[in-house]
Protein backbone atom coordinates (compact mmCIF):
# COMPACT_ATOMS: atom_id res chain seq x y z
CA UNK A 1 0.00 0.00 0.00
CA UNK A 2 2.95 2.45 0.76
CA UNK A 3 4.69 1.83 -1.99
CA UNK A 4 1.72 2.55 -4.71
CA UNK A 5 1.00 5.63 -2.58
CA UNK A 6 4.28 6.55 -3.67
CA UNK A 7 3.89 6.55 -7.36
CA UNK A 8 4.76 9.34 -9.95
CA UNK A 9 4.14 9.41 -13.29
CA UNK A 10 5.40 12.08 -15.48
CA UNK A 11 3.67 12.66 -18.87
CA UNK A 12 6.05 14.77 -21.26
CA UNK A 13 7.34 14.58 -24.58
CA UNK A 14 9.73 17.22 -25.22
CA UNK A 15 13.22 15.65 -23.66
CA UNK A 16 14.56 19.15 -22.17
CA UNK A 17 10.95 19.75 -20.40
CA UNK A 18 11.13 15.98 -19.09
CA UNK A 19 14.54 16.13 -17.86
CA UNK A 20 13.85 19.40 -15.86
CA UNK A 21 11.04 17.71 -14.10
CA UNK A 22 12.55 14.49 -13.60
CA UNK A 23 15.42 16.49 -11.60
CA UNK A 24 12.46 18.02 -9.64
CA UNK A 25 11.10 15.14 -8.64
CA UNK A 26 14.28 13.41 -7.09
CA UNK A 27 15.35 16.86 -5.21
CA UNK A 28 12.17 16.52 -3.38
CA UNK A 29 12.79 17.39 0.07
CA UNK A 30 11.67 14.72 2.42
CA UNK A 31 9.65 13.17 0.63
CA UNK A 32 10.71 9.63 -1.76
CA UNK A 33 8.60 8.99 -5.19
CA UNK A 34 9.25 6.29 -7.37
CA UNK A 35 9.07 8.16 -10.76
CA UNK A 36 7.64 6.55 -13.80
CA UNK A 37 8.31 8.67 -17.15
CA UNK A 38 6.29 8.36 -19.90
CA UNK A 39 6.43 10.33 -23.39
CA UNK A 40 3.42 9.55 -25.50
CA UNK A 41 -0.19 10.72 -23.61
CA UNK A 42 -2.55 7.71 -25.00
CA UNK A 43 0.14 5.28 -23.11
CA UNK A 44 -0.63 7.57 -19.78
CA UNK A 45 -4.21 6.97 -20.22
CA UNK A 46 -3.58 3.00 -20.06
CA UNK A 47 -1.07 3.57 -17.60
CA UNK A 48 -3.10 5.71 -15.13
CA UNK A 49 -5.69 3.11 -15.79
CA UNK A 50 -4.12 0.13 -14.49
CA UNK A 51 -1.73 0.87 -11.87
CA UNK A 52 -2.38 3.32 -8.70
CA UNK A 53 -0.45 6.81 -8.71
CA UNK A 54 -0.80 8.83 -6.19
CA UNK A 55 0.34 11.97 -8.50
CA UNK A 56 0.75 12.90 -12.01
CA UNK A 57 2.38 15.35 -13.79
CA UNK A 58 0.76 16.73 -16.91
CA UNK A 59 1.57 19.33 -19.41
CA UNK A 60 -1.32 21.69 -19.80
CA UNK A 61 -3.78 20.09 -21.97
CA UNK A 62 -7.16 19.69 -21.16
CA UNK A 63 -8.69 16.83 -23.37
CA UNK A 64 -5.12 14.70 -21.69
CA UNK A 65 -6.59 16.01 -18.29
CA UNK A 66 -10.43 14.72 -18.97
CA UNK A 67 -9.68 11.35 -20.14
CA UNK A 68 -6.52 11.28 -17.09
CA UNK A 69 -9.57 11.79 -14.61
CA UNK A 70 -12.31 9.22 -16.17
CA UNK A 71 -9.68 6.55 -15.63
CA UNK A 72 -7.92 7.64 -12.38
CA UNK A 73 -9.51 9.37 -10.43
CA UNK A 74 -8.32 9.07 -7.03
CA UNK A 75 -4.43 10.49 -8.94
CA UNK A 76 -3.99 14.11 -8.18
CA UNK A 77 -3.18 16.14 -11.04
CA UNK A 78 -0.59 18.63 -11.28
CA UNK A 79 -0.95 20.76 -14.51
CA UNK A 80 2.60 21.86 -16.12
CA UNK A 81 2.12 25.23 -17.97
CA UNK A 82 4.60 27.26 -19.83
CA UNK A 83 2.04 30.33 -19.73
CA UNK A 84 -1.37 31.26 -20.10
CA UNK A 85 -4.41 33.30 -18.81
CA UNK A 86 -6.25 33.16 -15.49
CA UNK A 87 -9.42 31.99 -17.46
CA UNK A 88 -7.47 28.89 -18.87
CA UNK A 89 -6.02 27.96 -15.69
CA UNK A 90 -9.95 28.00 -14.24
CA UNK A 91 -11.25 25.80 -16.86
CA UNK A 92 -8.27 23.28 -16.35
CA UNK A 93 -9.67 23.07 -12.32
CA UNK A 94 -12.99 22.99 -13.45
CA UNK A 95 -11.65 19.72 -15.50
CA UNK A 96 -10.01 18.36 -11.97
CA UNK A 97 -6.76 19.48 -12.25
CA UNK A 98 -5.41 19.85 -8.28
CA UNK A 99 -3.10 22.55 -9.17
CA UNK A 100 -1.68 24.56 -12.15
CA UNK A 101 2.54 25.04 -11.87
CA UNK A 102 4.24 27.79 -14.29
CA UNK A 103 7.19 25.86 -15.57
CA UNK A 104 9.29 29.28 -15.09
CA UNK A 105 9.12 29.28 -11.88
CA UNK A 106 8.46 26.10 -10.71
CA UNK A 107 11.83 23.93 -8.18
CA UNK A 108 11.35 21.24 -5.91
CA UNK A 109 10.05 23.07 -2.68
CA UNK A 110 7.74 24.62 -4.35
CA UNK A 111 6.59 21.38 -5.90
CA UNK A 112 6.77 19.71 -2.80
CA UNK A 113 4.13 22.27 -1.72
CA UNK A 114 1.63 21.41 -4.31
CA UNK A 115 1.68 17.70 -3.49
CA UNK A 116 1.13 18.67 0.03
CA UNK A 117 -1.31 21.14 -0.76
CA UNK A 118 -3.24 19.63 -3.03
CA UNK A 119 -3.38 16.34 -1.22
CA UNK A 120 -5.11 18.25 1.51
CA UNK A 121 -7.58 19.75 -0.16
CA UNK A 122 -7.93 16.25 -2.07
CA UNK A 123 -9.04 14.62 0.99
CA UNK A 124 -11.37 17.51 2.10
CA UNK A 125 -12.94 17.88 -1.62
CA UNK A 126 -13.05 13.91 -1.09
CA UNK A 127 -15.25 13.64 2.01
CA UNK A 128 -17.68 16.10 0.93
CA UNK A 129 -17.68 14.25 -2.57
CA UNK A 130 -18.15 10.53 -0.50
CA UNK A 131 -21.00 12.61 1.14
CA UNK A 132 -22.60 13.83 -2.22
CA UNK A 133 -22.17 10.22 -3.65
CA UNK A 134 -23.24 7.72 -0.56
CA UNK A 135 -26.91 6.24 0.13
CA UNK A 136 -27.89 8.04 3.64
CA UNK A 137 -29.44 5.19 4.67
CA UNK A 138 -27.21 2.00 3.92
CA UNK A 139 -24.03 3.58 3.65
CA UNK A 140 -23.33 2.39 0.02
CA UNK A 141 -22.82 4.39 -3.04
CA UNK A 142 -25.92 5.98 -4.69
CA UNK A 143 -26.89 6.68 -8.26
CA UNK A 144 -24.10 9.68 -8.67
CA UNK A 145 -21.33 7.04 -7.76
CA UNK A 146 -22.89 4.21 -10.01
CA UNK A 147 -22.83 6.41 -13.19
CA UNK A 148 -19.12 7.87 -12.31
CA UNK A 149 -17.95 4.39 -11.47
CA UNK A 150 -19.72 3.21 -14.44
CA UNK A 151 -18.28 5.49 -17.43
CA UNK A 152 -14.37 4.89 -15.53
CA UNK A 153 -14.92 1.37 -15.80
CA UNK A 154 -16.31 1.63 -19.43
CA UNK A 155 -13.22 3.66 -20.58
CA UNK A 156 -10.90 1.52 -18.79
CA UNK A 157 -12.23 -1.64 -20.14
CA UNK A 158 -12.59 0.02 -23.83
CA UNK A 159 -8.51 0.34 -23.30
CA UNK A 160 -8.00 -3.08 -21.83
CA UNK A 161 -10.18 -5.24 -23.19
CA UNK A 162 -11.23 -6.75 -19.67
CA UNK A 163 -15.19 -7.45 -19.61
CA UNK A 164 -16.90 -6.64 -16.50
CA UNK A 165 -20.77 -7.25 -15.29
CA UNK A 166 -23.52 -5.11 -14.27
CA UNK A 167 -25.96 -7.06 -11.86
CA UNK A 168 -29.53 -4.75 -11.68
CA UNK A 169 -30.86 -6.82 -7.81
CA UNK A 170 -34.48 -6.13 -6.76
CA UNK A 171 -35.60 -7.09 -3.33
CA UNK A 172 -38.90 -9.33 -4.04
CA UNK A 173 -41.97 -8.14 -2.30
CA UNK A 174 -40.40 -5.32 -0.56
CA UNK A 175 -43.48 -2.80 -1.27
CA UNK A 176 -45.67 -5.50 1.20
CA UNK A 177 -43.05 -5.51 4.13
CA UNK A 178 -43.10 -1.56 4.09
CA UNK A 179 -47.37 -1.31 3.58
CA UNK A 180 -47.61 -4.30 6.73
CA UNK A 181 -44.97 -3.55 8.56
CA UNK A 182 -44.42 0.37 8.20
CA UNK A 183 -41.58 2.46 6.88
CA UNK A 184 -39.55 1.87 10.23
CA UNK A 185 -39.30 -1.55 10.04
CA UNK A 186 -38.63 -1.23 5.87
CA UNK A 187 -35.89 0.68 6.47
CA UNK A 188 -34.10 -1.26 9.06
CA UNK A 189 -34.68 -4.21 6.47
CA UNK A 190 -32.51 -2.32 4.10
CA UNK A 191 -29.70 -1.72 6.25
CA UNK A 192 -29.56 -5.16 6.75
CA UNK A 193 -29.72 -6.25 3.24
CA UNK A 194 -27.14 -3.75 2.54
CA UNK A 195 -24.44 -5.36 4.58
CA UNK A 196 -25.68 -9.01 3.37
CA UNK A 197 -24.73 -6.99 -0.14
CA UNK A 198 -21.33 -6.26 0.85
CA UNK A 199 -20.27 -9.16 2.33
CA UNK A 200 -21.46 -11.03 -1.01
CA UNK A 201 -19.59 -8.39 -3.42
CA UNK A 202 -15.61 -8.66 -3.71
CA UNK A 203 -13.51 -6.02 -2.19
CA UNK A 204 -13.39 -4.16 -5.68
CA UNK A 205 -16.58 -4.24 -6.93
CA UNK A 206 -19.14 -1.76 -6.33
CA UNK A 207 -22.38 -1.79 -4.86
CA UNK A 208 -24.59 0.71 -4.93
CA UNK A 209 -28.83 1.67 -3.42
CA UNK A 210 -30.07 3.68 -6.59
CA UNK A 211 -33.71 3.57 -5.37
CA UNK A 212 -36.19 1.96 -2.94
CA UNK A 213 -35.27 -1.40 -3.13
CA UNK A 214 -33.33 -1.62 -6.02
CA UNK A 215 -29.56 -2.18 -5.93
CA UNK A 216 -27.10 -2.34 -8.84
CA UNK A 217 -23.29 -4.05 -8.34
CA UNK A 218 -20.36 -3.29 -10.42
CA UNK A 219 -18.35 -6.81 -11.36
CA UNK A 220 -14.59 -5.88 -12.39
CA UNK A 221 -12.27 -7.92 -14.36
CA UNK A 222 -14.98 -10.40 -15.62
CA UNK A 223 -12.88 -13.44 -17.38
CA UNK A 224 -16.11 -15.57 -17.59
CA UNK A 225 -20.12 -15.10 -17.31
CA UNK A 226 -20.38 -17.68 -15.16
CA UNK A 227 -18.51 -15.84 -12.59
CA UNK A 228 -21.43 -13.43 -12.49
CA UNK A 229 -23.70 -16.32 -12.24
CA UNK A 230 -21.77 -17.48 -9.34
CA UNK A 231 -21.60 -14.19 -7.53
CA UNK A 232 -25.79 -14.09 -8.39
CA UNK A 233 -26.14 -17.05 -7.04
CA UNK A 234 -24.44 -15.85 -3.60
CA UNK A 235 -26.60 -12.74 -3.17
CA UNK A 236 -30.00 -14.67 -3.94
CA UNK A 237 -28.55 -17.02 -1.33
CA UNK A 238 -27.49 -14.86 1.45
CA UNK A 239 -30.32 -12.41 1.13
CA UNK A 240 -32.63 -15.28 1.38
CA UNK A 241 -31.48 -16.05 5.37
CA UNK A 242 -34.03 -15.27 8.14
CA UNK A 243 -34.01 -11.90 9.37
CA UNK A 244 -35.62 -10.68 12.91
CA UNK A 245 -36.57 -7.38 13.31
CA UNK A 246 -38.46 -5.51 16.15
CA UNK A 247 -39.98 -9.07 17.02
CA UNK A 248 -40.85 -9.96 13.48
CA UNK A 249 -39.42 -12.60 11.49
CA UNK A 250 -39.26 -11.75 7.98
CA UNK A 251 -38.70 -13.82 5.11
CA UNK A 252 -36.75 -12.05 2.18
CA UNK A 253 -35.95 -12.79 -1.74
CA UNK A 254 -33.66 -11.21 -4.14
CA UNK A 255 -34.55 -11.44 -8.34
CA UNK A 256 -31.19 -10.23 -10.55
CA UNK A 257 -31.06 -9.20 -13.60
CA UNK A 258 -27.12 -9.15 -15.73
CA UNK A 259 -25.68 -7.68 -18.41
CA UNK A 260 -22.27 -7.86 -19.10
CA UNK A 261 -19.54 -5.93 -21.59
CA UNK A 262 -19.17 -6.19 -24.12
CA UNK A 263 -21.52 -8.68 -25.28
CA UNK A 264 -24.52 -7.15 -23.90
CA UNK A 265 -23.84 -3.09 -24.14
CA UNK A 266 -21.28 -0.24 -25.15
CA UNK A 267 -22.73 2.22 -23.02
CA UNK A 268 -24.04 2.95 -19.65
CA UNK A 269 -27.87 3.41 -20.85
CA UNK A 270 -27.85 0.46 -22.78
CA UNK A 271 -26.01 -1.62 -19.93
CA UNK A 272 -28.70 -0.56 -17.21
CA UNK A 273 -31.43 -0.99 -19.76
CA UNK A 274 -30.69 -4.44 -20.25
CA UNK A 275 -30.05 -5.34 -17.09
CA UNK A 276 -33.48 -4.19 -15.99
CA UNK A 277 -34.58 -6.51 -18.49
CA UNK A 278 -32.90 -9.35 -17.82
CA UNK A 279 -34.32 -8.17 -14.24
CA UNK A 280 -37.51 -8.55 -15.57
CA UNK A 281 -37.50 -12.36 -17.31
CA UNK A 282 -36.36 -13.17 -13.77
CA UNK A 283 -39.28 -11.91 -11.83
CA UNK A 284 -41.48 -13.12 -14.72
CA UNK A 285 -39.70 -16.66 -14.32
CA UNK A 286 -41.06 -17.05 -10.74
CA UNK A 287 -38.71 -14.50 -8.96
CA UNK A 288 -35.96 -15.63 -6.23
CA UNK A 289 -33.47 -16.01 -9.24
CA UNK A 290 -31.35 -14.82 -11.78
CA UNK A 291 -31.64 -14.18 -15.93
CA UNK A 292 -29.10 -12.72 -18.13
CA UNK A 293 -30.13 -10.33 -20.59
CA UNK A 294 -31.61 -11.95 -24.09
CA UNK A 295 -31.09 -10.22 -27.03
CA UNK A 296 -33.27 -12.41 -28.77
CA UNK A 297 -36.69 -11.79 -26.08
CA UNK A 298 -36.12 -7.94 -25.96
CA UNK A 299 -39.30 -7.63 -28.09
CA UNK A 300 -41.29 -9.81 -26.09
CA UNK A 301 -39.96 -8.05 -23.41
CA UNK A 302 -41.10 -4.78 -24.40
CA UNK A 303 -44.31 -5.87 -25.36
CA UNK A 304 -44.76 -6.94 -21.80
CA UNK A 305 -43.92 -3.56 -20.52
CA UNK A 306 -46.34 -1.77 -22.21
CA UNK A 307 -48.75 -4.46 -21.62
CA UNK A 308 -47.81 -3.21 -17.96
CA UNK A 309 -47.88 0.48 -18.46
CA UNK A 310 -51.16 -0.28 -20.26
CA UNK A 311 -52.92 -2.52 -16.76
CA UNK A 312 -51.16 0.97 -14.99
CA UNK A 313 -53.49 2.99 -17.02
CA UNK A 314 -56.60 0.75 -17.71
CA UNK A 315 -56.96 0.38 -13.60
CA UNK A 316 -56.82 4.61 -13.43
CA UNK A 317 -59.22 4.99 -16.08
CA UNK A 318 -61.70 2.01 -15.39
CA UNK A 319 -61.07 -0.55 -18.38
CA UNK A 320 -61.79 -3.00 -16.39
CA UNK A 321 -64.92 -5.33 -16.18
CA UNK A 322 -66.20 -8.18 -14.33
CA UNK A 323 -68.27 -10.80 -16.00
CA UNK A 324 -69.86 -13.58 -13.60
CA UNK A 325 -69.92 -17.60 -15.01
CA UNK A 326 -73.24 -19.00 -13.65
CA UNK A 327 -72.18 -22.19 -10.90
CA UNK A 328 -75.06 -24.98 -10.73
CA UNK A 329 -76.88 -28.09 -8.53
CA UNK A 330 -76.44 -31.30 -10.22
CA UNK A 331 -79.79 -32.02 -8.29
CA UNK A 332 -82.05 -29.08 -9.44
CA UNK A 333 -79.80 -27.39 -12.07
CA UNK A 334 -80.50 -24.07 -9.93
CA UNK A 335 -77.83 -21.46 -10.51
CA UNK A 336 -76.38 -21.42 -6.86
CA UNK A 337 -73.70 -18.86 -7.26
CA UNK A 338 -71.64 -16.63 -9.59
CA UNK A 339 -68.10 -16.83 -9.88
CA UNK A 340 -66.46 -13.15 -10.73
CA UNK A 341 -64.29 -13.39 -13.59
CA UNK A 342 -61.89 -10.30 -14.29
CA UNK A 343 -61.83 -9.09 -18.05
CA UNK A 344 -60.14 -5.87 -20.16
CA UNK A 345 -61.65 -4.04 -22.33
CA UNK A 346 -58.12 -2.72 -23.74
CA UNK A 347 -59.06 0.50 -26.20
CA UNK A 348 -57.42 -1.35 -29.08
CA UNK A 349 -57.26 -5.04 -28.28
CA UNK A 350 -60.39 -5.41 -27.22
CA UNK A 351 -61.64 -7.79 -24.03
CA UNK A 352 -59.21 -9.28 -22.85
CA UNK A 353 -59.33 -12.52 -20.13
CA UNK A 354 -56.89 -12.91 -17.43
CA UNK A 355 -54.61 -14.86 -19.07
CA UNK A 356 -52.95 -12.15 -21.30
CA UNK A 357 -52.56 -10.34 -17.96
CA UNK A 358 -52.63 -11.76 -14.95
CA UNK A 359 -48.78 -12.60 -14.93
CA UNK A 360 -47.99 -9.22 -15.62
CA UNK A 361 -50.66 -7.64 -12.82
CA UNK A 362 -48.65 -10.07 -10.59
CA UNK A 363 -45.16 -9.28 -11.22
CA UNK A 364 -46.23 -5.86 -11.11
CA UNK A 365 -47.57 -6.11 -7.59
CA UNK A 366 -50.86 -4.01 -9.67
CA UNK A 367 -53.17 -7.66 -8.60
CA UNK A 368 -53.51 -6.32 -4.97
CA UNK A 369 -55.31 -2.98 -5.99
CA UNK A 370 -56.81 -5.11 -8.84
CA UNK A 371 -57.94 -7.32 -6.24
CA UNK A 372 -59.39 -5.13 -3.98
CA UNK A 373 -60.93 -3.35 -6.88
CA UNK A 374 -62.83 -7.23 -7.87
CA UNK A 375 -63.90 -7.60 -4.83
CA UNK A 376 -65.73 -4.33 -4.09
CA UNK A 377 -67.33 -4.72 -7.56
CA UNK A 378 -68.58 -7.79 -6.95
CA UNK A 379 -70.08 -7.26 -3.40
CA UNK A 380 -72.08 -4.49 -5.32
CA UNK A 381 -73.21 -6.82 -8.00
CA UNK A 382 -74.08 -9.04 -4.95
CA UNK A 383 -76.65 -6.22 -3.71
CA UNK A 384 -77.66 -5.67 -7.16
CA UNK A 385 -79.03 -9.45 -8.17
CA UNK A 386 -80.28 -9.64 -4.39
CA UNK A 387 -82.57 -6.71 -4.85
CA UNK A 388 -83.48 -8.55 -8.20
CA UNK A 389 -84.61 -11.60 -6.22
CA UNK A 390 -81.80 -13.62 -7.52
CA UNK A 391 -80.52 -15.63 -4.51
CA UNK A 392 -77.42 -16.60 -4.82
CA UNK A 393 -73.72 -17.00 -3.23
CA UNK A 394 -70.40 -14.66 -4.87
CA UNK A 395 -67.47 -16.76 -5.78
CA UNK A 396 -64.09 -14.92 -5.89
CA UNK A 397 -60.18 -16.31 -6.81
CA UNK A 398 -57.71 -15.18 -4.37
CA UNK A 399 -54.10 -14.48 -5.61
CA UNK A 400 -51.35 -15.49 -4.42
CA UNK A 401 -49.95 -11.98 -3.80
CA UNK A 402 -53.28 -11.42 -1.73
CA UNK A 403 -52.76 -15.18 -0.19
CA UNK A 404 -49.66 -13.28 1.76
CA UNK A 405 -51.30 -9.91 2.97
CA UNK A 406 -51.37 -9.74 6.95
CA UNK A 407 -54.01 -7.69 6.65
CA UNK A 408 -56.01 -9.17 3.85
CA UNK A 409 -58.93 -10.63 6.40
CA UNK A 410 -59.33 -6.89 7.81
CA UNK A 411 -59.26 -5.43 4.68
CA UNK A 412 -62.18 -7.91 3.54
CA UNK A 413 -64.31 -7.66 6.46
CA UNK A 414 -64.21 -3.65 5.99
CA UNK A 415 -65.69 -4.02 2.48
CA UNK A 416 -68.56 -6.71 3.71
CA UNK A 417 -69.39 -4.24 6.35
CA UNK A 418 -69.67 -1.20 3.48
CA UNK A 419 -71.36 -3.50 1.31
CA UNK A 420 -73.82 -4.83 3.96
CA UNK A 421 -73.25 -8.19 2.19
CA UNK A 422 -73.65 -11.11 4.57
CA UNK A 423 -70.09 -13.12 4.72
CA UNK A 424 -72.05 -16.35 4.18
CA UNK A 425 -72.89 -15.36 0.67
CA UNK A 426 -69.06 -15.01 -0.33
CA UNK A 427 -66.74 -17.79 -1.30
CA UNK A 428 -63.42 -17.27 -1.81
CA UNK A 429 -60.90 -19.77 -3.96
CA UNK A 430 -57.59 -20.66 -3.04
CA UNK A 431 -55.53 -22.21 -5.72
CA UNK A 432 -54.57 -25.65 -4.40
CA UNK A 433 -50.64 -24.71 -5.11
CA UNK A 434 -50.76 -21.61 -3.54
CA UNK A 435 -51.73 -23.52 -0.87
CA UNK A 436 -48.58 -25.36 -0.82
CA UNK A 437 -46.41 -22.73 -1.95
CA UNK A 438 -47.38 -20.79 1.27
CA UNK A 439 -48.98 -23.25 3.63
CA UNK A 440 -48.21 -21.09 6.68
CA UNK A 441 -49.73 -17.90 5.67
CA UNK A 442 -52.57 -20.25 4.06
CA UNK A 443 -53.18 -21.76 7.30
CA UNK A 444 -54.04 -18.53 8.94
CA UNK A 445 -55.94 -16.53 6.16
CA UNK A 446 -58.06 -19.33 6.17
CA UNK A 447 -58.78 -19.74 9.73
CA UNK A 448 -59.21 -15.81 9.97
CA UNK A 449 -61.66 -15.88 7.24
CA UNK A 450 -63.89 -19.09 8.24
CA UNK A 451 -63.69 -16.67 11.68
CA UNK A 452 -65.66 -14.17 9.01
CA UNK A 453 -67.79 -16.52 7.70
CA UNK A 454 -66.93 -16.88 4.69
CA UNK A 455 -66.47 -19.94 2.66
CA UNK A 456 -63.21 -21.63 1.42
CA UNK A 457 -62.96 -23.36 -1.37
CA UNK A 458 -59.41 -24.59 -2.68
CA UNK A 459 -58.90 -24.57 -6.72
CA UNK A 460 -57.26 -26.69 -9.05
CA UNK A 461 -57.48 -29.45 -6.38
CA UNK A 462 -55.95 -32.72 -7.12
CA UNK A 463 -52.81 -31.01 -9.49
CA UNK A 464 -50.60 -31.52 -6.70
CA UNK A 465 -49.94 -34.55 -3.64
CA UNK A 466 -49.71 -32.49 -1.03
CA UNK A 467 -52.95 -30.68 -0.14
CA UNK A 468 -55.20 -33.94 1.38
CA UNK A 469 -53.97 -33.38 4.92
CA UNK A 470 -54.52 -29.68 4.94
CA UNK A 471 -58.30 -30.50 3.43
CA UNK A 472 -58.83 -32.63 6.56
CA UNK A 473 -57.22 -29.48 9.20
CA UNK A 474 -58.15 -26.78 7.88
CA UNK A 475 -61.76 -25.17 7.50
CA UNK A 476 -62.39 -25.35 3.55
CA UNK A 477 -65.84 -26.00 2.35
CA UNK A 478 -65.07 -27.86 -0.44
CA UNK A 479 -62.83 -28.41 -3.42
CA UNK A 480 -63.02 -27.44 -7.74
CA UNK A 481 -61.92 -29.81 -10.19
CA UNK A 482 -60.43 -29.36 -13.42
CA UNK A 483 -62.40 -31.91 -15.66
CA UNK A 484 -60.51 -30.61 -19.25
CA UNK A 485 -58.76 -33.45 -19.69
CA UNK A 486 -62.19 -35.78 -19.64
CA UNK A 487 -63.77 -33.79 -22.02
CA UNK A 488 -63.37 -36.06 -25.22
CA UNK A 489 -63.34 -39.15 -23.53
CA UNK A 490 -60.93 -41.00 -24.48
CA UNK A 491 -58.73 -40.13 -21.04
CA UNK A 492 -60.53 -42.97 -18.87
CA UNK A 493 -57.44 -43.19 -16.28
CA UNK A 494 -57.60 -39.15 -15.35
CA UNK A 495 -61.80 -40.20 -15.12
CA UNK A 496 -61.28 -42.58 -12.54
CA UNK A 497 -59.04 -40.44 -10.85
CA UNK A 498 -61.00 -37.36 -10.70
CA UNK A 499 -63.79 -40.02 -9.63
CA UNK A 500 -61.60 -41.26 -6.69
CA UNK A 501 -61.13 -37.34 -5.92
CA UNK A 502 -65.00 -36.86 -5.60
CA UNK A 503 -65.47 -39.91 -3.81
CA UNK A 504 -62.72 -39.00 -1.01
CA UNK A 505 -63.34 -35.26 -0.92
CA UNK A 506 -67.35 -36.36 -0.14
CA UNK A 507 -65.89 -39.19 2.21
CA UNK A 508 -64.51 -36.07 4.21
CA UNK A 509 -67.48 -33.52 3.85
CA UNK A 510 -66.51 -31.58 1.40
CA UNK A 511 -68.57 -30.30 -1.54
CA UNK A 512 -67.11 -30.47 -4.90
CA UNK A 513 -67.34 -28.30 -7.76
CA UNK A 514 -66.61 -29.53 -11.57
CA UNK A 515 -65.49 -26.87 -13.55
CA UNK A 516 -64.86 -26.40 -17.59
CA UNK A 517 -67.71 -28.75 -18.13
CA UNK A 518 -67.75 -28.38 -22.09
CA UNK A 519 -71.15 -30.68 -22.78
CA UNK A 520 -74.02 -32.91 -21.87
CA UNK A 521 -72.06 -36.28 -21.31
CA UNK A 522 -69.26 -35.21 -18.70
CA UNK A 523 -71.85 -33.39 -16.81
CA UNK A 524 -74.03 -36.13 -16.27
CA UNK A 525 -71.14 -38.42 -15.86
CA UNK A 526 -69.86 -35.95 -12.98
CA UNK A 527 -73.31 -35.62 -11.28
CA UNK A 528 -73.39 -39.45 -11.26
CA UNK A 529 -70.05 -39.53 -9.70
CA UNK A 530 -71.31 -37.32 -6.67
CA UNK A 531 -70.53 -33.85 -7.91
CA UNK A 532 -72.42 -31.41 -6.38
CA UNK A 533 -71.91 -28.73 -8.69
CA UNK A 534 -71.49 -27.59 -11.88
CA UNK A 535 -69.20 -24.84 -13.83
CA UNK A 536 -68.28 -24.70 -17.72
CA UNK A 537 -68.94 -23.24 -20.98
CA UNK A 538 -71.56 -26.17 -21.43
CA UNK A 539 -73.20 -24.66 -18.17
CA UNK A 540 -73.34 -21.07 -19.27
CA UNK A 541 -70.89 -18.55 -20.49
CA UNK A 542 -69.26 -15.50 -17.97
CA UNK A 543 -71.53 -12.83 -18.40
CA UNK A 544 -71.79 -8.94 -17.44
CA UNK A 545 -73.91 -8.30 -14.36
CA UNK A 546 -76.41 -6.62 -16.70
CA UNK A 547 -77.17 -10.24 -18.06
CA UNK A 548 -77.61 -11.77 -14.80
CA UNK A 549 -79.86 -9.06 -13.52
CA UNK A 550 -82.11 -9.96 -16.45
CA UNK A 551 -81.96 -14.05 -15.92
CA UNK A 552 -85.54 -15.01 -14.81
CA UNK A 553 -85.47 -18.52 -14.92
CA UNK A 554 -82.98 -20.95 -13.52
CA UNK A 555 -80.19 -22.78 -15.16
CA UNK A 556 -81.52 -26.59 -16.13
CA UNK A 557 -78.58 -29.44 -17.13
CA UNK A 558 -80.04 -30.93 -20.14
CA UNK A 559 -80.97 -34.59 -18.99
CA UNK A 560 -79.54 -35.68 -22.70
Amino acid sequence: METAARKLLLVETNQDKREHLLSLCRDLPDTTFDVEVCTRPKEAINRLASGAFHACLLPNDLGLLRDARRVATGTLYLLISDGGSAHSDSSALEDGADDILQRTRLDAELLQRALIHAQSRRSSGLRLAQQAKQDPLTGLGNRALLEEELDRLLLRSKRSQEGFALLYIDLDYFKQINDSFGHGLGDLLLAVIANRLRRSMRQDDLIARIGGDEFVALLHDLHDPNDAALIASKIIHTLSEPITLSGHHLLISASVGIATYPEHGQSAAELLQHADQALYRAKANGRNGYSFYCPSEEAHTRTNLDIEQGLRHGLLEGQFRLHYQPIVDTQQGDTVAWEALLRWQHPQLGLLTPDAFLKLAEHSGLILPMGHWVIAQALEAVQQWQNAGINCRLSINLSDRELKQPRFADQLRQLLTKSKVDPRMVQLELREEALLKHASQASKLCKGLSELGVDIWLDHFGEEYGALGYLARLPIKGIKLDTRSMQDGNDSEYANYLRNLINLSRGMGKQVTANFVENAQCANQLSHWGGHYLQGYWIGKPRPLEEVLDQSQPLILSST
